[in-house]
């Protein structure tokens, strides 16, 4: 079940992508070959581009994927490390689900704003943070939960 969701992540995610591609196609060649610059396909590319960074970082990427510094971390003993992981983890959580009213709350009142040329509301635009947020909270209370559990190791 996990790789058929994995799969499907990964296939909204090319699906995004190329379209943003394509967009950017049209709008350069209606630009440069045809002299006729498109209004409406830089705004579609920043909206695809933010949707495409937060669905990407909340469904695919893994945290060892992203990039840190863990000088201190890597040299500390396996439980010395998990009180680093227990401490990252319910730091990422907790300020995540701190967050979590406030953003939600601005992507709300960010529905009074449309963008300036397809007419779109800003909460839909910036709908994908949201997403981002929920779903990033719920995998470091996953590991909070799995790094006091017997398996903990797992989670280093």
């Amino acid at each position: 079940m996990r790789a058929h969701l994995r799969r499907a992540a990964e296939a909204v995610a090319a699906a995004v992508f190329a379209l943003l591609f394509l967009v950017f196609i049209v709008q350069v060649a209606m630009r440069f070959l045809f002299n006729r610059p498109l209004a409406w396909s830089d705004e579609l590319i920043v909206i695809l581009y933010i949707l495409m960074v937060f669905w990407s970082a909340a469904t695919l990427l893994k945290e060892k994927d992203h990039v840190m510094l863990d000088l201190v971390y890597a040299a500390l003993p396996p439980g010395g490390q998990r009180a680093f992981a227990v401490l990252g983890a319910a730091l990422t959580a907790g300020l995540l689900l701190v967050l979590l009213p406030e953003a939600f709350d601005y992507v709300r009142f960010m529905q009074r704003e449309r963008t300036a040329v397809l007419d779109i509301p800003f909460s839909i635009v910036f709908a994908p943070f949201l997403l981002f947020v929920v779903v990033i909270a719920w995998r470091y209370l996953v590991k909070l939960a799995r790094l006091f559990g017997r398996e903990w190791r797992r989670e280093l």
